[in-house]
């Protein structure tokens, strides 16, 4: 049986079909995801990884990991009574965005203090599995960070730990499944590449456009390419119904900055943007077979370049014949048509500009582009990393990709909404894959092996996961209304086409019902759940970042509740605010790291048995005093 175990240890799972008799297994499990089973089978790397609750991970656990007994169980450690500051720079870190991460530098520390090599660690709010990525760079980070962290932390023991990475929203499993599977760099650069050449020779015309350049003696008219449109709304002037073009009116064409007030061009009246309505426009809708009314945005700036020079000129004639081309050829590929759901953040751009479907964020130029290359990388054999990289410029190349001239980089869009701008930028999609694609390159060249198993599910309930078989959690939950994760993720996993089951979503809001209350019964059965799966001894890190008092009790109760203790709180730097961070005067400027622990077995028992007895309170004592700095 030793012989057995040991060998199961280093044994690598075999790779499997996931089928519907799998799905069956756990289509009961909350948290289990809106999608077709021939979908989530499409996106899934059983055994590794599924876009469902994994019915894998108990064999991974028997595999990797070492059955408690508390009779022999020496485990120790003292709380990682540090505070911590790790920035954002990192080329992991950048490949692509989410709502909100952690850096996986910040949290190897956590982990090489806590577990030792082959241990394994959870994360039942991976996100976009940064807590994975930590767990095998503890096995392969470079000379210069071990020197610097063994400085810090002598005693530690360098190895890959194993992880198990859950979430509720499909695209952040989907995310972290792809950082914590082996991937093969040249052939996913090299099915890149083949696919932005052919995108480039096949339809690389949409995004040509004229040049005319001359002067008395010369003239000259060839193609450029278009780096970048630019769109403005079109408002109507509350004094005499005239419709004022938004970026002709109130912008500075020589610094390209947006005046505060504005003139009416017919009858002269002063205005402010919140004084007009936005004009409204019925056009038939090819995808949705129906005729839809939207807010006015018409294209007015065309910037592009001619070999290494760098044009700009109003938006003529023969560009709208070519975006009128694009309308038309995109009806014979997929494209998502989901309509939004009813949410805070969905109603955005409902309001703003009648955008109801998830197409309809997207120009008809780049929506054509993007169904392309959607079209040859569904048929590619390294389709994962693939979506990975399609994904992860989904919103940049969107009309959520504010026209901002004043800032460099090209892609503004505003984190954590779903804000369209008055005025938008229509990116060049090849251009945007093509820069991209060398940050993937670095990325993934930087990962080592990776030994995890990513399900898809709610915290509140998982029974695919057996008691006291985890090493230690470290958690970054959703903390009360900051963000609106699967509103804000719909976009993404519409083009995954599996998307989030947000009845057991823990955050506070009012589309969804959910208030303080509602929010603290979902987090006090995600930490039972953890109380259960930990090992007695262990320990869990939850990292904290709200402003709201309500919330942080609701946080420490819910702990309580669940059986766990806490010895210890820190801060965690992140170097690098968020937007609410930076213009938010009472907005919490570092994450607050709560150490907690899991009592042993013997000791619960004997509290619950002599209940009341002064004795207990002074083992309490004794014990807790082994568990604090």
């Amino acid at each position: 049986q030793n012989t057995r175990k040991i060998l199961g240890r280093y044994k690598e799972m075999e790779e499997r079909k996931l089928t519907k008799e799998d799905i069956d297994r756990v289509r009961d499990i909350e948290g289990f995801p809106i999608a077709k089973d021939e979908d989530i089978i499409a996106l899934s790397r059983p055994p590794y990884y599924t876009a469902c609750p994994n019915p894998f991970i108990e064999e991974f656990i028997r595999e990797h990991g070492t059955p408690y007994d508390e009779a022999t169980d020496d485990y120790h450690c003292e709380p990682f009574a540090a505070d911590v500051s790790e920035g954002k720079g990192d080329p992991i870190y950048n490949a692509h965005t989410y709502h909100t991460k952690v850096p996986y530098r910040a949290i190897m520390r956590y982990i090489l203090h806590y577990t030792k090599p082959g241990d394994i660690v959870f994360d039942g709010f991976s996100g976009t599995g940064m807590t994975g990525v930590a767990a095998q760079m503890c096995g392969c980070s470079d000379s210069e960070y071990k020197y610097q962290i063994e400085q810090e932390m002598p005693g530690i023991e360098w190895g890959t730990r194993k992880a198990i990475l859950s979430d509720l929203s499909p695209v952040a499993t989907f995310i972290a499944q792809t950082y914590n599977n082996e991937i093969n760099v040249d052939l996913f650069q090299k099915e890149a590449e083949r696919i932005l050449d052919e995108c480039s020779n096949e339809i690389g015309w949409v995004y040509t456009t004229e040049h005319e350049h001359g002067n008395n003696y010369t003239y000259e008219k060839r193609n450029g390419e278009i780096d970048k449109i630019v769109w403005s709304d079109v408002l109507v002037c509350p004094s005499c119904s005239t419709e004022i073009i938004f970026w002709d009116a109130a912008s500075d064409k020589t610094t390209g900055k947006v005046k505060d007030r504005f003139s009416c061009p017919n009858c002269g009246s002063l205005l402010t943007k919140r004084d007009c309505s936005h004009a409204q426009e019925m056009v038939f809708d090819s995808m949705l077979n129906h005729t839809i009314t939207i807010s006015k945005q018409v294209p007015v700036l065309v910037y592009y370049s001619v070999g290494r020079k760098k044009f700009q000129k109003a938006f003529a004639n023969s560009d709208a014949e070519i975006q009128d081309k694009c309308k038309n050829m995109v009806n014979g590929l997929w494209v998502p048509t989901d309509e939004l759901p009813e949410g805070y953040n969905t109603e955005q751009p409902k309001r703003s500009h009648g955008l109801r479907y998830v197409h309809q964020f997207y120009s008809h130029r780049n929506l054509f582009v993007l169904a392309t290359i959607y079209s040859k990388i569904i048929q590619s054999p390294c389709k994962n990393a693939l979506l990975l990289w399609f994904t992860s410029q989904l919103v940049n190349v969107s009309k959520l990709n504010r026209y901002r001239p004043e800032v460099s980089f090209p892609y503004n869009p505003l984190s954590g909404t779903l804000y369209i701008g008055s005025m938008v930028c229509e990116s060049n999609c090849l251009i945007a894959y093509r820069n991209k694609l060398k940050r993937f390159v670095t990325a993934f060249q930087l990962l080592g092996k990776p030994e995890a198993c990513v399900s898809c599910q709610s915290l509140t309930h998982i029974p695919n996961i057996t008691s006291n078989s985890i090493d230690y959690i470290f958690t970054d939950p959703p903390f009360g209304g900051n963000l609106n994760y699967s509103e804000l993720s719909f976009l993404w996993e519409s083009w995954l086409k599996v998307k989030t089951n947000n009845q057991k979503e823990a955050i506070i809001n009012n589309i969804q019902a959910k208030g303080l209350v509602e929010y603290q019964n979902l987090m006090n059965q995600c930490f039972v759940e953890y109380y259960r799966v930990l090992k007695p001894g262990r320990w869990m890190t939850v990292e904290f970042h709200n402003s709201k008092n309500s919330v942080w009790n609701a946080i420490a109760e819910g702990l309580m509740m669940a059986g766990f203790i806490v010895a210890d709180v820190r801060t965690l730097d992140k170097q690098q605010g968020s937007f609410k961070q930076v213009t938010t005067a009472t907005a919490v400027k570092q994450d607050l790291i709560i150490s907690a622990y899991k009592p042993k077995e013997a000791f619960v028992r004997q509290f619950t048995e002599r209940a009341g007895d002064p004795e207990m309170a002074w083992e309490f004592v004794r014990q807790h005093l082994q568990n604090v700095p």
